[in-house]
This record gives C-alpha cells, sequence and structure tokens, in this order.
C-alpha cells in the first residue's frame, strides 16, 4: 500500500485520474456511509496525499 501511495505521490497526472474516479464512483458511499469511508485507512492517506500537494501547487 505504501509503494502505491509513493508511486502516486510521484506520478502527478495518474494521481488526479484517480482521484477523479474515487470522487465519481464514492459520491453515494460518501453521502450516506461516511463511517466507512473513513474507516478506509489508505484511501484517507491518499486523500490528505492529494489535498497536500494540491496546497503545494498553489503555493507555487
Amino acid at each position: 500500500e505504501k509503494d502505491v501511495l509513493n508511486y502516486l505521490k510521484e506520478n502527478k497526472e495518474l494521481r488526479v485520474k484517480l482521484k477523479n474516479i474515487l470522487d465519481k464512483e464514492l459520491v453515494h458511499i460518501k453521502q450516506h456511509r461516511p463511517d466507512i469511508v473513513a474507516s478506509w485507512k489508505y484511501y484517507q492517506e491518499f486523500e490528505q496525499m492529494c489535498k497536500e500537494l494540491d496546497q503545494e501547487l498553489t503555493l507555487e
């Protein structure tokens, strides 16, 4: 899992593509069962990584 997160951290195009897919596909479960999504450790790390990297880009 960490290897995948590290790969996505270095590959912006793939990370953005995956983020868009997950955002689209998980709308229903995020709305109706946020507790389930909150229990997904590596998904939470992925979301946090995307947020941090997006903030870095806006600061540049």
